[in-house]
């Protein structure tokens, strides 16, 4: 059977979207399981159909979602939703929307040039936490801990007071 032209073939497009915060590192196919259930609990069954989501890219920062075009709109909405992946808090921010995979991936690169916050040990008391720092006087701070893990949200003054 042949191949069909490129006239008949459904458009696609593409959403570039940003996995919050960084040390969450959810594999592809759980996330794929939360942004389909996010779409079908907002839009339905028949409009998840529709948009035939599809997650073609992913790694610790980024992943690239395919949809029919069109629908990129309904799509990046229950993005928004989605709140946790394997019972860790995580956020989606859609970033870019692109015709192709090639674009958003050089959209990536741009993106990864920057400043990105490296891991430094802090002790408060006797408690010992891991402080990320990002540019615009904003530090995650996460303790040290064998289940589970307190996010404290600190400025940089804060940090040099102790």
């Amino acid at each position: 059977m042949k191949p069909r032209p490129p006239t008949m073939r459904d458009k696609r497009r593409y959403v570039l979207a940003r996995i919050t915060p960084l040390w969450v590192c959810p594999e592809t196919k759980s996330l794929y399981l939360v942004v389909q259930e996010a779409i079908t609990s907002l839009w339905g069954d028949a409009m998840a159909a529709g948009i035939q989501m599809a997650i073609v890219y992913g790694d610790n920062e980024f992943c690239i979602i395919r949809c029919r075009r069109g629908c990129e709109g309904w799509l990046e909405t229950a993005l928004s939703t989605v709140s946790c992946v394997n019972d860790q808090c995580i956020s989606l921010r859609s970033y870019a929307v692109s015709g192709t995979i090639h674009a958003l991936k050089r959209r990536i690169e741009k993106c990864r040039k920057g400043p990105v916050p490296d891991a430094r040990e802090l002790i408060i008391g006797e408690r010992i936490f891991e402080a990320y720092y990002f540019p615009g006087q904003k530090v995650d701070v996460l303790e040290k801990g064998f289940k589970s893990r307190e996010l404290l949200f600190l400025t940089e003054t804060d940090i040099e007071e102790m």
